[in-house]
């Protein structure tokens, strides 16, 4: 099987609230060893606890997604959201609740995480693919992104541009590198 075929018998679905804990365990995960080589071990540890934490929004939303194997074993997560938010972190503002006008403004892509020992089998270009199509059928037509240091080559291989480079300012001082992106979808 190539690498970047998507495995047999995955299911995916839009995530719930009881997801939650499961979400946040992928993410985890997720971070700590896919974010070695593109951030210090202090980045990959205070990412780990600020940013990889669900946004409840997203899922109660209905625009996030779980992909799962024929046992129901939570192997990816991400989705997309018509809300202003472009990327997860401690740091809420209110405009970042704001309902974006699909006319004008860009559908986020949203908090793409894919298990370590099953990652480049075609989930996050499943996950990537159902997002887009989603946010076009809600009427939308350009999508953006925050990307980290180690999803950077997956969205450019994907047809996304990098736009600028953000730096996020954990809540411990820890900076972190994210690159803002866009597509027209």
């Amino acid at each position: 099987m190539s690498n970047n075929r998507v495995l047999p018998d995955l299911k995916i679905r839009i995530a719930t609230l009881r997801d939650r804990n499961e979400i946040e365990s992928v993410m985890k995960r997720s971070m700590e060893i896919l974010g070695q080589g593109h951030y210090t071990p202090e980045q990959v540890q205070s990412s780990m606890h600020y940013v990889c934490v669900p946004d409840e929004q997203i899922i109660v939303d209905a625009t996030y997604y779980v992909v799962e194997n024929e046992h129901g074993v939570m192997l990816a997560c991400g989705g997309w959201s018509f809300r202003n938010k472009l990327y997860a972190g401690p740091k809420s503002e209110s405009q970042e609740d704001v309902k974006l006008d699909p006319k004008k403004d860009r559908a986020r892509i949203r908090a793409m995480f894919v298990l370590p020992n099953i990652s480049s089998k075609g989930l996050g270009t499943l996950i990537l693919k159902t997002s887009e199509e989603a946010a076009k059928v809600y009427g939308f037509s350009r999508g953006a992104l925050g990307a980290t240091a180690s999803g950077l080559a997956f969205y450019k291989a994907k047809g996304w541009t990098a736009i600028k480079e953000d730096i996020a300012m954990l809540p411990d001082g820890v900076k972190l590198r994210i690159t803002q992106m866009e597509k027209d979808l």
